[in-house]
């Protein structure tokens, strides 16, 4: 009873943290950034990948095993529609950590990354998905926790 605590624990820190690390991407991102500032926003993905690894682990484990049980989970609408809007902000965490990782070569060499107005556009619209798509997964997580979905 004790590890299922501390697994929901871990699975709820990873959904802050992911939350955390994308808010701070948002208002860090510019057209122009010091060196220090684009590495802070590669962390800030970095974390926000690694958060994500976990909350699907965390996750995983209480519906196997410390929850419900699976087949209540998977046959649940509300669960479905999670699992859907968790992918929707994976695919759309691509573009920026695509254009994150891009930067490597010239932040190592001491160079601040200049991004034009449309790619800093479409890196904050991104970024900005992606925190719908988590608001609609706690309300999923809300609704499958008073019994909707099944």
């Amino acid at each position: 009873m004790l590890t299922g605590a501390f697994v929901a624990f871990g699975h709820f820190l990873a959904f802050f943290a992911l939350a955390v690390a994308l808010t701070l991407e948002l208002a860090l991102i510019a057209e122009s950034m010091s060196v220090e500032v684009a590495k802070r926003i590669q962390r800030a993905d970095r974390v926000a990948g690694l958060s994500a690894v976990l909350l699907l682990l965390f996750g995983s484990l209480r519906a196997l095993f410390f929850e419900k049980g699976a087949d209540y989970y998977l046959d649940n609408h509300f669960f479905q529609i999670k699992i859907g809007l968790f992918l929707l902000a994976a695919l759309a965490s691509a573009y920026p950590t695509i254009c994150f990782r891009r930067w490597s070569s010239e932040l190592a060499q001491g160079i601040a990354p200049g991004l034009s107005a449309t790619e800093v556009t479409r890196v904050k619209r991104a970024i900005h998905w992606e925190l719908v798509f988590i608001g609609g997964i706690l309300i999923c997580a809300s609704l499958m926790a008073k019994g909707f979905g099944s």
